[in-house]
């Protein structure tokens, strides 16, 4: 098992902590994680394995605290989890096809398309009164799965508006959420494991960062105003993505 830098190992603690105080506040968490992986030196790819590490204990501790309160059915894994898991694998293999370039390239458009979706993403998903066919579930979650596997950053907004579609409120969208991205995560993170690109090191840093600010988040929302962090949370996103192609920029000019 490979070593880390005691610093870094503090840097993923805390960057890990404060993404999980936002996704559960305003969502969008990975934009911060992954360029902090990158940030300890490890190539996007494998960083976008990692990250798959702290995602998975952070909506564990979220899907056993929906379950408490209500929020999650069993019909929930036939509807949502099942084709949300069938598109996830799909999307990281084809993460595992790509060259770090071009991960890299795709991390950075991405992740300014996020940072126009964090702001111009309304407190609240509009919600029919009554629920559309569930039918609609399958093509609407195996799609977000797909995504979700590729790239994970951002698939909350995505998995809200599909709720949101379906005629579910905010509480239920994101019990939804939370548990359609622990069942895609597993299989996910093993699809990465077995091309070799997970950091185990680094993602129980992360993870460790993660599970406890998924605890402090809940505390965080009551008193928050989602608003203004989507726009710290924007910035941050643009800065980050100025970070991780700057070094492609630098290496095509030069």
């Amino acid at each position: 098992m490979a070593q880390i830098d005691p610093l870094h190992i503090i840097l993923l603690l805390v960057i890990g902590l404060v993404a999980s105080v936002i996704n559960v506040v305003a969502g969008g968490g990975s934009y911060l994680t992954l360029p902090a992986l990158i940030f300890t030196g490890l190539p996007p790819g494998l960083a976008n394995g990692t990250n798959r590490i702290g995602i998975l204990a952070g909506n564990l501790f979220s899907a056993v605290k929906f379950a408490r309160l209500g929020q999650l059915k069993t019909s929930d894994l036939l509807y949502f989890c099942l084709p949300a898991t069938i598109g996830g694998v799909g999307g990281a293999w084809i993460a595992t096809q790509i060259d770090d370039r071009s991960m890299r390239i795709a991390l950075a458009v991405l992740m300014l398309f996020g940072s126009w979706t964090v702001i111009s993403r309304p407190s609240t998903p509009q919600s029919d009164s009554l629920s559309r066919n569930k039918n609609w579930s399958f093509p609407l979650f195996s799609g977000v799965g797909l995504y979700a596997g590729f790239i994970q950053a951002g698939t909350g907004f995505f998995s809200l508006a599909a709720t949101s579609f379906l005629g579910y409120d905010l509480n239920r969208g994101n019990a939804v959420k939370t548990l359609m991205n622990l069942c895609l995560t597993v299989p996910a993170l093993l699809v990465f494991w077995h091309k070799s690109l997970v950091d185990w090191p680094a993602g129980l840093a992360l993870a460790a960062g993660m599970s406890l600010g998924g605890l402090i988040g809940v505390r965080v929302s009551e008193n928050s105003k989602p608003e203004n962090l989507r726009k710290m949370v924007a910035a941050a996103i643009l800065i980050s993505a100025v970070f991780i192609v700057y070094p492609l920029l630098r290496s095509t000019l030069g």
